[in-house]
């Protein structure tokens, strides 16, 4: 019997797991109903043995039993108590048309002492310099007294001057309150910021919007390609730039932005990069490039921020003469106004009237090297023989002389012979070597992996 039990039991398990057998649906559900009737045969009889509680049991005895309370009088009295050490803290920005009384008022202040105090007080008007929206913070009391005030001064994106009123206790015999004020150092949290994005038909400005670049940060790129780009002539759509910046932060709210410390930019599918490196000893710092070269040239691309070439150099027929002849220099269409830069660092050799020229500024610089600025409207202070830096404004655009319109004329000479500004290499800057490069090499991997990480992101986007 139990041979012939062992050979039905496995002739079924065989149905069971062959799915190609006419009869293994059938045996499936055969099975599936078998086990649903164990299973609720199986709850039935565990329900049916169960005991009975007072929970489900309406005639199951009950006692009560009375529960003692804690005394919780003494708790509730010291919650009732009037705490005279209770600070309050408000924050406010500061308005247009501020006053200190209307800042006070809006921070919940009514101490006529500390309005006083901070009138008269030479540290405490600095609260007078602070510009719109910027947040003073303020503690009471619960009489409305002022305890302290809180307000940023400035500084960089690292450190912050921290303007702070405090009163003195104990009070005066009078019952006035006496207050003191100092300025101190705050360090912020300082944050790396980074951005990157391609140049569209709508030009460079736009796209540095569409990245959400700050306006200051915008003007430092400027300002660190300045000897290499002409932002106005050779930025072409399809550029890419990607840049890093310093952003500083106090108890996670935004303080200022800082300085550029890495940005690459692809002009014309030429890679331009920079970083800000400060060897050991040199506390100003300056940018190189990737490779330890110095961005800094001797000599800025355009002497004006915005314009635009009217004029090349070489021959042309002259607007004025209407007659074949040499142009010197390039000229560059501005309004009048315009501020004119100088090109680099030199001495002023001349600073007046010339014939054609009207208006004129004459640059002495090393070397052999000169440039000249012609046809301004004004000059901004300078003199002859006083040193200039690069980048200095030293005049304004204008149409004095022999000029048709607004604009400026710009010559740059090596041993008084003019070259054109425009195609000339205007000198390298010398590569760091020796323990410097080491030092740069050491500071910058950390800045050219965030770089890389944002060349990533610039692909990914792109294959999305």
């Amino acid at each position: 019997m139990w041979s012939r039990l062992r050979e039905v039991f496995a002739r079924e398990l065989v149905v069971l797991v062959d799915p190609t057998s006419p009869q293994h649906a059938r045996r499936r559900k055969q099975l599936t109903a078998s086990v649903g009737t164990i299973f609720t045969l199986g709850m039935a009889a565990a329900m049916g043995v169960a005991p009975r509680s007072a929970f489900n049991d309406p005639g199951a005895p009950r006692v009560d039993e009375p529960l003692r309370m804690p005394d919780v009088r003494d708790q509730l009295d010291q919650l009732t108590d009037i705490d005279t050490d209770a600070v309050y803290v408000r924050q406010e920005r500061m308005q247009r048309g501020d006053t200190i009384a209307s800042l006070l008022r809006r921070l919940g202040v009514d101490d006529p002492d500390a309005q006083a105090f901070i009138l008269k007080n030479p540290t405490a008007r600095g609260l007078f310099s602070l510009n719109p929206g910027q947040t003073v913070q303020a503690q009471m009391d619960d009489s409305n007294m002022l305890v302290s005030l809180q307000a940023n001064l400035g500084g960089d994106a690292a450190t912050s001057r921290e303007l702070v009123i405090e009163r003195v206790e104990p009070a005066k015999a009078d019952g006035t309150a006496s207050y003191k004020a100092r300025v101190q150092n705050v360090d912020n949290d300082l944050r790396y910021e980074m951005a990157s994005g391609s140049i569209s038909a709508g030009g460079f400005f736009k796209a540095m919007d569409a990245a959400n670049v700050p306006d200051e940060i915008v003007q430092q790129m400027l300002s660190i390609f300045s000897g290499v780009i002409d932002f106005q002539h050779d930025i072409a759509s399809g550029d890419r730039f990607r840049i890093i910046y310093e952003a500083g932060f106090q108890d996670g709210s935004f303080i200022r932005n800082g300085r550029v410390v890495a940005i690459e930019l692809i002009n014309r599918n030429q890679l331009h990069q920079a970083l800000w490196f400060a060897p050991e000893g040199d506390s100003n710092g300056a940018y190189y490039t990737f490779d330890g070269r110095s961005m800094k040239r001797p000599f800025l691309r355009s002497p004006v921020e915005f314009s635009r070439v009217s004029s090349g150099f070489g021959g042309r027929e002259h607007p004025l003469h209407h007659a074949w002849a040499q142009h010197k220099g390039v000229d560059f269409a501005a309004p009048t106004g315009t501020k004119v830069l100088a090109t680099g660092e030199g001495v002023i050799d001349f600073v007046g009237r010339q014939n054609g020229y009207g208006n004129i500024i004459i640059l002495k610089h090393a070397s052999g090297y000169s440039t000249y600025y012609a046809h301004l409207s004004g000059f901004a202070g300078v003199q002859q023989g006083q040193r200039v830096s690069q980048g200095q404004v030293i005049g304004y655009v204008g149409q004095t002389g022999w000029a048709t319109g607004p604009h400026l004329h710009y010559e740059f000479r090596f041993n008084d012979v003019p070259q054109n500004p425009l195609s000339i290499a205007l000198m390298e800057a010398p590569v760091l070597t020796g323990k410097s490069r080491q030092e740069f090499l050491g500071y910058t991997s950390n800045m050219l992996s965030r770089i890389n990480a944002l060349r990533t992101y610039n692909v990914l986007t792109a294959a999305n």
